[in-house]
């Protein structure tokens, strides 16, 4: 009753935010000053159509890896597109057939959400199922094992684990080649969150998270015992509504600084070891910040973009060209901050000064998750699936 209870308001809340700006909105006019070259083009499925998922691709080494929310993952040779094997969760062989008509029209759907992660030579994810699932680099099922609540973020390799937050507010540690919990943290959360989790991140013998009502905090990575938690975001208002304090965002780690942002105007920085705050500025996000140097920059929760010195949390540049239409989080490429919209629009800005630089039509179904970069290439992929691989001198 109480996930019901949240999902109704948050709907109730983003329908009146769409009443409330009807204005047309009108993109910033650009001259392309480069032309991203398109290297390969292909699709995963159906993608995560009209659903609010963060389920975005990964490259490791030579390889792209990438998943649909209806149950497929698939590889991909990075160089040249070629499809290399694909899975299909919805199956107990993993198979990418059909064994009958039957179960095209049966609506089954595994609900892959969150995103992929790699590490000890396999690629793992979780479901809105309550599943987490591993498999092997050819494609292979390692193990697959229930989780208490849905997966909705990426889970975390490192330490000799495998770290998954669940909407539940709870972080379940995995071991790596069996799917065994090693050991469960639960946190309390609030009567209304956004859907959505902060991925957990692994660093320096310790587990880093975001929580709904606003706290981040470390875990022992070997127990999962809580070495401290601190409030960044403090929920402010008389309604569920206007308390909501989500830490969503996946926090950065960088030279024993910890970097979070949250949803109700909070970016912290604190020290990794002891949680103390360094310096906090009032900036409000939901989407994942990209760090490169000495420079932080994010997409605030009204589509602003800006560069930040992670020393002070002064502002270098700000971009309110993209103001009100709906971004993903930034990803630093070469020397260019790129950002999508849901229009499927592709923007591209100087990382150094905020200027568009190019802008690029590429989907019409859109984009909802940031892009991907190995430094050579950015790979996108669109809601409906497709997978776009784009390079510039």
């Amino acid at each position: 009753m109480k996930l019901q209870v949240k999902q109704a308001l948050l709907l109730a809340a983003l329908v009146l935010a769409g009443c409330s700006s009807k204005e047309k909105l009108v993109l910033p006019p650009v001259t392309n000053s480069i032309d991203p070259d398109t290297v390969w083009s292909s699709s995963v499925g159906s993608g995560v159509q009209h659903y609010e998922s963060s389920l975005t691709p990964i490259i490791v080494n030579d390889t792209v890896y990438a998943a649909s929310r209806e149950g497929l993952v698939a590889a991909f040779e990075l160089a040249s597109g070629k499809r290399k094997w694909q899975f299909d969760l919805r199956k107990p062989d993993g198979g990418s057939v059909w064994q009958s008509i039957s179960e095209v029209w049966s609506g089954d759907n595994a609900r892959i959400s969150g995103g992929l992660s790699y590490g000890y030579d396999k690629l793992y994810f979780g479901t809105e199922n309550g599943d987490m699932v591993a498999l092997s680099t050819d494609g292979k099922l390692v193990w697959r094992v229930e989780v208490k609540g849905e997966v909705l973020a990426a889970p975390a390799a490192g330490e000799g684990l495998v770290v998954v937050a669940t909407g539940a507010g709870t972080l379940v540690a995995l071991h790596p080649d069996t799917g065994e919990q090693r050991w469960k943290f639960e946190s309390e959360q609030p009567a209304l969150t956004l859907r959505g989790v902060s991925a957990p991140i692994i660093e320096g013998g310790g587990v880093i998270y975001g929580s709904g009502s606003g706290h981040v905090g470390v875990l022992i990575a070997e127990r999962g015992y809580q070495a401290w938690e601190e409030q960044v975001a403090v929920p402010m208002g008389s309604t569920d509504l206007s308390r909501l304090a989500d830490i969503d965002a996946k926090p950065i780690v960088q030279g024993g600084v910890l970097y979070s942002i949250g949803y109700n105007g909070a970016l912290v920085a604190q020290e990794l070891r002891s949680g103390r705050q360094i310096w906090k500025r009032e900036y409000a996000s939901f989407r994942d910040m990209a760090l490169q140097g000495d420079t932080l920059y994010l997409v605030d929760s009204e589509g602003r973009i800006y560069a930040l010195d992670v020393r002070s949390g002064t502002e270098k540049w700000s971009q309110f060209g993209l103001n009100k239409h709906y971004l993903t989080g930034p990803t630093v490429y070469k020397n260019y901050l790129v950002v999508g919209d849901n229009k499927g629009n592709l923007h591209w800005l100087d990382r150094n000064s905020g200027d568009f630089v190019a802008r690029q039509s590429m989907d019409s179904s859109g984009f909802y998750t940031e892009a991907v970069s190995d430094g050579s290439y950015l790979l996108v992929q669109s809601r409906n699936g497709e997978l776009v691989l784009l390079q510039t001198p």
